[in-house]
């Protein structure tokens, strides 16, 4: 019995640790494709934007690499961001509004995958 609960722990967190990397590493991604191509900014250097915008995204990637659980605890408030970034993406540039819902769904993912990481992480230990 306490090996099949091992197991199914593992399957969760094997679960959430997909979605919060796919989510994470789709969010830089997306967001270098904006600065860059669709939306690159004309007041300031595209170097600039990407370091502005983007550049929060790689505080927790070793974390979230490494399966640490404090990194996935404060990846998910910064997840949060980028979903109202993205959600300003859509009403501010209406003709390429899929950038922003990616950009939205992106974060959504990693919010989930993070907070599902933590949260099995935490009912674990209250049982140990």
């Amino acid at each position: 019995m306490h090996n099949n609960t091992d197991h199914e722990k593992q399957k969760k967190l094997l679960l959430a640790q997909n979605l919060a990397l796919t989510g994470y590493f789709s969010l830089l991604i997306i967001l270098m494709l904006n600065i860059v191509w669709l939306i690159p900014s004309e007041q300031f250097p595209t170097a600039l934007v990407l370091l502005v915008i983007a550049g929060p995204l790689l505080f927790p990637m070793r974390g979230l690499i490494n399966n640490n659980t404090y990194t996935y605890q404060w990846a998910s408030f910064l997840s949060l961001a980028y979903f109202a970034h993205g959600i300003t993406e859509v009403s501010a540039h209406p003709e390429i509004w899929y950038a922003g819902v990616l950009e939205t769904l992106a974060a959504i993912m990693m919010y989930l995958g993070c907070v599902m990481y933590a949260r099995i992480f935490k009912i674990e230990k209250k049982k140990s």
